[in-house]
């Protein structure tokens, strides 16, 4: 595989992803054609096709390029094509007719001033036709997965499943798409998030499909973007339930050992369901650590303070140290119950809200000691990973 390097007779690549699209590929081709000719720029349009029909046939008599992916999935088209791709600006947009092509100025515009990195069409504050988009997408669907994209990741878009966008080729090389279906959208304005990318968007008008049968599924593609918006954020996913649980589970344990009013009367099972919130939240904690670095090495950076704050002072030597503690504590208490035992003659044994969390106070020590482990190890990996920034080495390529 030869590194595609960007060409000074490509300005610009307009990608296609189709399937059976032979309706309104042409129409797509032309309008594309129409707007960069007016602006005077060099273009090349590349189809990712995998259409069983005579889309490719059609797109080639247009003057496309057309690629063939190997597998199928609406990211993993792009990726595939973007490895052919030589503009100096990437222009992504569907083959369907619902986005109008000419309007691939607005788009551009920005980046060739320089003023940002990413493009987004949006629909939402631009002008949706009527029949373009279903109700459940336009008033549930999108707005609620953008509002949590914004939420989780700081971004400040109104459409962020918008199919119509462009952005730099340097923007590409930074953000390294993995994502292969539906889910490729948001995933790409996430690791754009990390990256510390520019992001903007301008108003665009949304069609009817002209043809042909829509390939969104609402819930199966719904569920796959929130998937990503949760695993790529370990903060919401597991350090906020994580730690919530553990707060809960404490004051439970608490109120049973010293009989606090609640409006009833805690004991033994209150401090048994304590003791599992907090050992529920705790694993939460720890795995969402683990995730964390993982991201780490996939992003190139943390993704949150606490990452941050675990590496530079969370080593073996301190979670042998703390889970010395606890399990001393712990292991204090059941001594003490076990010599009561053993003095009563082995017939008594008090049952009380402590007992458990002399328990509970074992497994957290004994969990914080492995985990001491397990991070070192990842610490070690990490200090190879860049801090700062991405330093991925995510060239276009194209066969020899």
């Amino acid at each position: 595989m030869a590194s595609a390097e960007p060409n000074k007779d490509v300005d610009v690549t307009v990608i296609i992803p189709t399937m059976n699209e032979r309706e309104t590929i042409a129409e797509c081709i032309e309008r594309a054609k129409k707007a960069l000719e007016r602006m005077g720029l060099k273009y090349e349009i590349i189809v990712s096709d995998s259409s069983t029909d005579d889309t490719p046939e059609i797109a080639q008599r247009h003057g496309a390029r057309v690629v063939r992916p190997d597998q199928l999935g609406y990211g993993y088209a792009y990726i595939y094509a973007l490895r052919y791709a030589r503009g100096k600006y990437i222009i992504m947009a569907d083959g369907d007719g619902t986005y109008d092509l000419e309007e691939i100025p607005k788009l551009l515009q920005p980046l060739m001033r320089g003023e940002v990195d990413i493009v987004l069409g949006t629909r939402l504050k631009g002008k949706i036709m009527p029949g373009a988009m279903p109700w459940l997408h336009r008033y549930i669907g999108n707005p609620l997965l953008t509002f949590m994209l914004n939420k989780f990741y700081g971004t400040k878009v109104s459409d962020s499943h918008s199919g119509f966008r462009a952005l730099t080729r340097e923007a590409i090389e930074r953000i390294r798409p993995s994502a292969k279906g539906m889910e490729f959208a948001t995933e790409m304005l996430i690791k754009a998030a990390y990256a510390g990318l520019r992001i903007a968007e301008v108003p665009i008008t949304y069609h009817p499909r002209k043809g042909g049968q829509s390939k969104l599924k609402s819930f199966r593609d719904g569920w796959r973007h929130l998937k990503i918006l949760l695993v790529l954020t370990p903060k919401y996913l597991y350090y906020t339930p994580g730690i919530a649980f553990m707060i809960a589970g404490i004051a439970l344990m608490l109120a049973a050992l010293l009989r606090a009013n609640l409006g009833y009367s805690p004991g033994i099972h209150s401090s048994i369901l304590g003791g599992m919130l907090a050992i529920l939240g705790y694993n939460l904690v720890i795995t969402g650590t683990i995730a964390d670095v993982y991201l780490t090495y996939m992003l190139g950076r943390p993704t949150s303070r606490f990452t941050v704050v675990i590496y530079k002072h969370f080593d073996v030597e301190r979670a042998m140290l703390l889970g010395a503690i606890l399990m001393t504590i712990g292991a204090a208490y059941l001594l003490y119950l076990f010599l009561i035992w053993i003095n009563s003659g082995y017939r008594f044994l008090p049952l009380r809200g402590e007992n458990v969390i002399a328990f509970v106070l074992l497994i957290l020590g004994l969990q914080s000691i492995f985990s001491g482990f397990v991070f070192y190890v990842l610490k070690e990996a990490w200090r190879n990973v860049p801090r700062n920034n991405y330093n991925y080495n995510y060239n276009l390529t194209t066969p020899n």
